[in-house]
């Protein structure tokens, strides 16, 4: 089924797409964290399901979000996505503070999840600059490797992540229609992705777990000092991942229906999905906590049906609706004052 990319059943078939992209990713995003709370990294069984997920599932987002970002009322995008970060970094830490009588973040750190908020805000700041310099996607991998040189803790502003993940917001914002037509394109290479995730997710594993670098190469936030490799590994290694990452991604979505059904709603309604998650993670860890682990099979069963309904729960387009309404009434609140 050919289109072409500037057909308006062509611009439908990219939209269904990404949505259904976004819609499985976010499944994915809240499956990680319920097997992250099970203990999940320090299983042999569940760290490979855990090392698959995470090698693109973050870089996928980052990848989608510069595709939809857009140039026009930037500033009102990113006051609306700073709102939103406020708002819900006091509702994750207030009551962690009240029970505990302390913060779990610094006021500079993102808690948890909402990591993902701040650097999308720092990066749509950088769009502008993006479209405009030459050599960006060369540019952006160099300084994502040299952000592993920086000192202090890289988790405030959440500066590491934005630079480990800025390849893939760039090659989003740059290539990704372009990327996207061609999948749409080629649809009957499917078997070629499967076997790419295949093997990508194996070598995942195999550094992540048998070779016992760690999970925190995944998530992005670590210098190579803070990682306990020398330089030349450090470069070797992120470099590695990067690349496998991207093949990650590209053959992930090649593997997605374009028809449009439930799943196209869930990914529509990410967002929500995405900054509300981690209250029902927070209390079902709570609860595995008190209750003790059940054996590895019951905790990835548990774990399935917990991620399919919480996410198919928020996917309602009341509470993306609730959230974006919210954040509109600030922000124009805000700029009447």
């Amino acid at each position: 089924m050919g289109t072409t990319t500037n057909g308006r059943k062509g611009q439908q078939l990219r939209n269904t797409l990404i949505d259904n992209t976004k819609g499985v990713l976010i499944f994915l995003v809240v499956l990680g964290h319920y097997l992250e709370k099970s203990n999940g990294w320090s299983n042999q069984y569940l760290s490979a399901i855990l090392s698959f997920i995470y090698l693109f599932h973050m870089p996928a987002f980052v990848f989608l979000a510069g595709i939809t970002a857009k140039p026009n009322q930037l500033g009102m995008r990113i006051a609306n996505i700073t709102i939103i970060l406020i708002v819900f970094q006091l509702a994750y830490l207030t009551p962690i503070i009240l029970i505990n009588g302390t913060a779990p973040v610094g006021l500079l750190q993102p808690y948890w999840i909402l990591w993902f908020l701040l650097s999308l805000i720092w990066w749509m700041i950088l769009t502008p600059v993006i479209v405009k310099f030459p050599g960006a996607l060369a540019f952006s991998v160099i300084i994502s490797i040299a952000g592993g040189f920086l000192p202090g803790d890289g988790q405030q502003l959440s500066i590491m992540r934005t630079l480990t993940f800025l390849p893939f917001f760039v090659g989003g914002h740059l290539y990704g229609n372009r990327i996207v037509a061609y999948l749409d394109a080629n649809m009957s290479r499917r078997f070629l992705a499967i076997a790419t995730l295949a093997v990508t997710g194996t070598i995942s594993y195999t550094l992540i777990v048998i070779h016992g670098f760690g999970p925190y190469w995944l998530y992005g936030s670590y210098s190579y000092v803070r990682l306990g490799v020398d330089d030349a590994a450090g470069v070797l290694l992120k470099t590695s991942l990067l690349a496998l990452s991207s093949a990650s991604l590209v053959a992930f979505m090649y593997c997605l229906t374009r028809k449009t059904g439930p799943l196209t709603i869930v990914g529509q309604n990410s967002l929500s999905i995405f900054v509300l998650h981690g209250f029902a993670v927070i209390v079902a860890g709570e609860i595995l906590e008190l209750t003790g682990l059940p054996p590895t099979l019951w905790i990835v069963v548990f774990a399935v049906i917990a991620a399919f309904v919480t996410t198919i729960f928020l996917a309602h387009p009341v509470f993306d609706k609730a959230i974006r309404r919210l954040a509109g009434k600030i922000s124009a609140y805000a700029k009447r004052k």
